[in-house]
């Protein structure tokens, strides 16, 4: 299957514009904070602020800001914080930030591997080691956005062991499938500088992802300013399968580099507990004899479950996002629509697993419905954002143009919220849970409304057609769970639920029809070809009923093995 094939629109942009002053007060707070630390305290906070300190930098590297290189320095101090616990070169820096001259605002994106995969700066720490023997000069290259922070760490483990490490910041641009790295003239003399000092050259960035363009392209502009490639060491957190990588010749190209994958420590904490992310949790959570929701394995949080069931530990996001979202689960624990949470540090949350079975669509009944609305009641108002809604109308015409081959000629304004909310996004049965006592309660509830996907912040309209649509409403529930939505928040959305039912609907067989091109086992491929199907049948009857024709005929789906 080519990238072509299912290159359709799932993943949002995740950037945004940010006030400048804004995000230097909070790295001053975070840092104040740190500074006020106990000796206990120092790791965790400094992981936060370094990450707080990459993030920026590598904002203000792209708009090619003079403040970047005063806050390389601090990323860099804050590095060797993180890997010694010493305090002094971040004092010695942290006064400085109040006279810098940040632009009024600043775009930034999230850095991915920390917010998502449950990637550790320490990792590539790690595996910086094993390059320090003998010690020699060493040129750090990370690629921004989150290679900014982990070449600061990779930097920081040689000094420590006296390499003498120096680092820069590129970012490749173009398609995400065709990169291109231009170093400026500036890096350009750097990376001779390196050079006549005998360095190793070494590129850091998480990843690959789907297509490895980026690595490839700064290794390749390494090569073309004459660095030679038995000089050159990749350095990401995963081995790439080079069948899958959606880049021309990737198999040629990638073999041309060393790459050295940084190792998980995540296996090591967890030594004695159940794996249950990658989809392993409907094996453990799920009755025996139910059917298997489909996965995107490769896509799914880090969890385990402990030896005895009760709790479930799932990676949230390092720094201010697990922060975020706990605070997100606490207020629906609070609101009786969940299970408490505790802080696990490194990112992980820990949830109470209840003792209660899933629901399945055939549940549906009037205590049900009540229950449903009034949790999308309760996220209407608790989790309102000023964050800028992402654009649902783009995305759905996108969509329907390469799914259907026909262009979209209805009126959208209804898919721009007049106030945005961070929804639940999976509102799937399976999603729900009843006690012994009958109690409904909402499970996963926090971190889907606004990571890398589709919807992100938008009106809670969004998670109204998810139940409408996976629970398989009859008009009937659906007209009374609106009813009693609007009774509750005076609200009314048959109006615009349609389109978001549509927008559902085609952003689901999309993530369907992604997933399947990555590598994932024959059962898992069965799974996600019958979901796609039952999504794009939707999106036909939505279609047709709001006045639309499209062709019947889907993509042509790939042979199981």
């Amino acid at each position: 299957m080519s990238a072509a094939e299912t290159d359709l629109w799932v993943f949002r942009n995740g950037r945004k514009s940010v006030a400048g002053l804004r995000l230097l007060n909070e790295l001053h707070a975070a840092l104040k904070q740190l500074l006020d630390s106990s000796a206990s305290q120092i790791r965790e906070r400094s992981l936060n602020v370094l990450i707080r300190a990459g993030e920026l930098e590598s904002a203000l590297a792209d708009a090619a800001s003079p403040a970047a290189s005063p806050l390389a320095s601090l990323t860099d101090a804050l590095a060797f914080t993180l890997l010694s616990g010493d305090l002094r070169s971040v004092t010695k820096l942290a006064d400085s930030l109040s006279n810098l001259s940040l632009p009024q605002t600043i775009e930034t994106s999230p850095p991915e591997g920390f917010s998502y995969y449950a990637l550790h700066p320490l990792e590539f720490a790690d595996a910086a080691m094993g390059l320090a023997d003998p010690p020699r000069p060493a040129a750090v290259i990370g690629i921004r956005s989150i290679g900014t922070t982990l070449s600061a760490v990779v930097a920081a483990t040689l000094r420590r062991t006296g390499c003498a490490a120096e680092r820069i910041t590129v970012r490749p641009t173009g398609h995400p499938y065709s990169r291109h790295t231009h170093p400026t003239s500036e890096q350009i003399r750097w990376i001779r500088k390196q050079k006549e000092r005998g360095a190793i050259f070494l590129v850091v960035d998480e990843g690959p992802g789907r297509s490895g363009s980026s690595f490839l392209s700064v290794g390749e502009a390494l090569i073309d300013a004459g660095v030679s490639v038995a000089e050159l060491t990749l350095i990401g957190s995963q081995e790439p399968d080079l069948n899958l990588l959606c880049v021309d010749d990737a198999v040629r190209r990638w073999k041309a580099f060393h790459f050295l994958a940084a190792k998980s420590r995540i296996s090591s904490r967890f030594s004695d507990h159940i794996f249950v992310g990658a989809g392993e949790w409907r094996r453990k959570l799920l009755p025996k004899d139910a059917t298997w929701p489909a996965c995107w394995p490769q896509m799914e949080r880090v969890k385990f479950l402990s030896p005895d069931g009760t709790r479930l530990y799932k990676f949230e996001g390092l720094g201010s996002t697990v922060e975020t979202v706990q605070q997100r689960s606490r207020l629906v624990d609070e609101a009786g629509f969940g299970c408490s949470v505790t802080d696990e540090g490194d990112g992980f949350s820990c949830y109470a697993v209840a003792d209660a079975m899933p629901m399945t669509g055939k549940d549906t009944d009037l205590i049900v419905l009540e229950r449903i609305a009034q949790y999308c009641a309760f996220r209407a108002a608790e989790f309102g954002t000023d964050g800028e809604p992402e654009p649902l109308a783009e995305m759905l015409r996108f969509n329907i143009s390469r799914e259907f081959q026909t262009d979209l000629n209805l009126n959208l304004d209804a898919l721009q919220p007049s106030s945005a909310v961070v929804v639940d996004g999976h509102m799937q049965p399976h999603e729900w849970l009843r006690t012994s006592d009958g109690i409904l309660l909402k499970t996963d509830a926090s971190t889907h409304g606004d990571d890398h996907f589709f919807p992100g912040p938008t009106d809670i309209a969004w998670d109204l057609a998810g139940v409408a649509v996976e629970w398989d409403l009859h008009p009937d529930a659906l007209e009374f769970l609106l009813a009693r939505f609007s009774q509750l928040t005076g609200n009314d959305m048959r109006q615009r639920l349609p389109v978001f039912m549509l927008a559902y609907s085609v952003f689901r067989l999309a993530w369907c029809k992604m997933a399947m091109s990555t590598g994932i086992d024959s059962f898992e491929q069965f799974r996600l070809r019958t979901a796609y199907r039952g999504y794009r049948n939707l999106a036909l009857e939505q279609m047709s009923r709001l006045g639309m024709r499209a062709s019947a005929a889907p993509w042509e789906l790939p042979t199981l093995a």
